[in-house]
């Protein structure tokens, strides 16, 4: 092979290597959690921002949820009757921060529920359940910035619960409601390709013979 084609041929490979297309990667964290906790809850969570290091980022999908338990409890002044109640608990998690991020769900944990309040009673639990909230969404890559750097961003989580009872004269509802949380964001991104130390070595070879040829060339031309 002449040294022009060989020179040639190696740079072509050593080009190639260079421009071989980036490849996708994900890295996931985890967003702070929340041990079990009385509800009604309010409280900041702190998402890590993406390590623009890492590469170019093409997607972020956040992630949270919370397992929900609740009861209630009647109490009935009436030292002769036995009253009936109807009672239901529904739990709301709503998670809320920079970039559009709001992802929120509603779970009912018992609806409609026909109890009794048995006479001269103190906190009795008549009723009880569990349930789950979760939410997930997608950023739009018009927010990316607000996610990229060093440190965290910092959203807001509310976890509600509102108790309904029809209830006589003389009873009395007690609702509690207990919730944790736990979370995480995904970013996917696009990795440069990284030439291997052969490819180095192919780019400075036919850098080397181009060289060398013009040399030769050179020193032909002035003989």
């Amino acid at each position: 092979m002449k040294l022009k084609q060989f020179a040639a041929a190696s740079l072509c490979v050593a080009a190639g290597a260079f421009a071989a297309p980036a490849m996708a990667a994900v890295v996931e964290y985890d967003i702070t959690s929340l041990n079990t906790t009385q509800t009604n809850i309010l409280t900041n969570l702190l998402i890590q921002k993406f390590d623009s290091s890492l590469g170019t980022l093409t997607g972020i999908t956040i992630e949270y949820e919370s397992a929900v338990s609740g009861h209630v409890a009647l109490s009935n002044s009436s030292l002769t009757k036995d009253k009936s109640a109807t009672v239901g608990l529904t739990a709301t998690m709503a998670l809320t921060g920079p970039g559009g991020l709001s992802l929120s769900d509603t779970d009912t944990l018992f609806s409609g529920v026909v109890v009794t309040a048995v006479k001269n009673t103190t906190n009795v639990i008549v009723a009880s359940g569990e349930g789950n909230l979760s939410g997930s969404q997608a950023l739009d890559a018009a927010y990316f910035g607000l996610f990229t750097g060093t440190g965290s961003v910092t959203a807001s989580l509310a976890i509600n619960a509102t108790g309904a009872a029809a209830v006589s004269s003389g009873v009395r509802p007690q609702f509690t409601t207990l919730a944790d949380g736990a979370g995480k964001v995904t970013y996917t991104y696009d990795i440069a390709p990284v030439p291997e130390p052969e490819t180095y070595g192919m780019l400075l070879l036919g850098l080397g013979v181009v060289a060398y040829a013009a040399k030769r060339k050179s020193r032909s031309a002035q003989a």
